[in-house]
């Protein structure tokens, strides 16, 4: 994994905690999200896959 520092003014910075607070994250794992997500949208890398956890539509499939 490839470390990478980020400049943020105080305002940016206090945001970035606050929405990491809101989602159960430290700063650093909602920066990530957040840089991972942009990057995904305009096209840059693939969207990553949750494996982790089936989707609603397959829970909701498994029971009928």
């Amino acid at each position: 994994m490839t470390k990478l520092i980020i400049y943020l003014k105080e305002h940016e910075s206090i945001a970035l905690k606050t929405l990491a607070e809101q989602e159960y994250r430290v700063p650093k794992a909602q920066a990530s999200l957040i840089i991972r997500k942009e990057l995904e949208r305009l096209g840059m890398i693939e969207e990553e896959q949750e494996n982790s956890s089936p989707s609603k539509t397959e829970r909701s499939t498994k029971g009928n």
